[in-house]
């Protein structure tokens, strides 16, 4: 059967011939005829993080602590995030307007030529970051114009996101600066009272003094109440010597007792009895006062840096390759494309007539077995006649 198809297509081989010279006829003429696509294409390296990082990264980050606590940034998809704001419909409806591209593409939709022009462009980001941006259109000088333009509103609505962004942030921030601002002055307050109440200059230094001066009256005590026994021994009752040890000791006693209980009315020292709730209560305020302070000094550097963001007007996108006018048309050549018509054209044109010799030649080889069969009929009915006749 094989063979048999293949001399049907071999008898068919100038209708074949004839079939694909028409369709490459074709393909040229639809290739001289229509638009030639052009294609400018340029590299883009995405805009770097600046101040970026948000308050509790840059906050931890001042207080240096170790890498796998401060939260990771964004960073690594700023890339990503340019495609999907060039591929965005927002920056397709500011290039239409600015090149008049519904004109352009004979439209008065928005939403058409938003269609049109994001299937006219071919955005993607390496893995390296860098963006690669490829406008394709008819003619060579409006796909340089939108490739520009591209790169232009992106810049723009770069800047448009960062000026809100500054603006919020400084916003927020500036609340937060009262806020804290508030209660930076109540903890100065608090520690101004705790300080006036209890005859505070120099917590640690009087708690220090303070130990000191009672480990020093207490030794004095200690060889006072030595020698008072030794001379209670050795002397009479009413020795001077006596009496004045004794009053000596009275009067250390005394010192003593005023340190621990803060009777004296010139006291510099803390007194010994209060000294464990008055450290706890002046590192309570202690701590809540350098806090705020902290946090307050942050947010005033945070609310700067927002307001130089708000101000920044560099370009946010660099460009590796800049868009250029190109040369050539875009795709394959137009003798590839005729050559390529043509293959396909054979190439269909062969199984259609295939097909139609399979159909053919099993038309007949059906025709042909129900006359064999006819014949063996008769033949058959012949041999049982002629045995009826010479009885067999």
């Amino acid at each position: 059967m094989t063979f048999r198809i293949l001399q049907y297509l071999l008898r068919k081989r100038k209708a074949v011939w004839a079939f694909t010279l028409a369709v490459a006829v074709i393909a040229l003429a639809v290739v001289l005829i229509a638009d030639a696509p052009y294609r400018s294409e340029a590299l883009l390296m995405p805009p770097l993080e600046e101040g970026s990082e948000g308050l509790l990264g840059a906050w931890m980050a001042q207080l240096n602590l170790p890498s796998m606590v401060i939260p990771m940034s964004a960073g690594s998809q700023t890339a990503a995030i340019t495609v999907d704001i060039l591929q965005s419909r927002r920056l397709a409806e500011i290039v239409i307007d600015r090149l008049d591209l519904k004109a352009w593409y004979k439209t008065e939709s928005m939403h058409k030529a938003v269609d049109n022009l994001q299937d006219a462009m071919s955005i993607q980001a390496s893995t390296t970051g860098m963006i690669s941006m490829k406008v394709t259109d008819r003619d060579p000088e409006m796909a340089l114009r939108i490739a520009s333009e591209c790169i232009n509103g992106l810049d723009s609505l770069n800047h448009f996101l960062q000026f809100t962004r500054a603006g919020n942030t400084m916003s927020f921030v500036g609340g937060q600066i009262e806020k804290y601002r508030a209660r930076l002055v109540e903890s100065r307050r608090e520690m101004a009272e705790f300080q006036t109440r209890h005859g505070i200059v120099d917590f640690d230094a009087q708690i220090k003094g303070a130990i000191e001066v009672a480990a020093g009256l207490k030794v004095k005590a200690a060889l006072a109440e030595i020698e008072l026994e030794l001379l209670r021994d050795f002397a009479t009752r009413d020795a001077l010597e006596l009496k004045r040890m004794e009053a000596e000791f009275k009067g250390l006693n005394d010192q003593l007792r005023n340190m621990a209980y803060g009777d004296s009315a010139a006291a510099v020292f803390i007194p010994l009895l209060r000294m464990p709730g008055l450290t706890q209560e002046y590192a309570s305020l202690r701590r809540d006062l350098d806090v705020n302070e902290k946090v307050y000094s942050f947010l005033m550097q945070r609310y700067e840096e927002s307001g130089i963001d708000r101000a920044r007007n560099t370009p946010s996108i660099q460009v590796v390759d800049i868009p250029r006018l190109p040369d050539r048309r875009a795709g394959l050549q137009p003798w590839a494309i005729v050559l390529l018509a043509a293959l396909a054209g054979f190439i269909w044109i062969c199984l259609v007539l295939a097909w139609w010799g399979w159909l053919s030649l099993r038309e007949r080889e059906d025709g042909e077995e129900k006359a064999f069969r006819g014949v063996v009929d008769l033949v058959g009915a012949d041999l049982k006649s002629l045995r009826r006749f010479l009885r067999i």
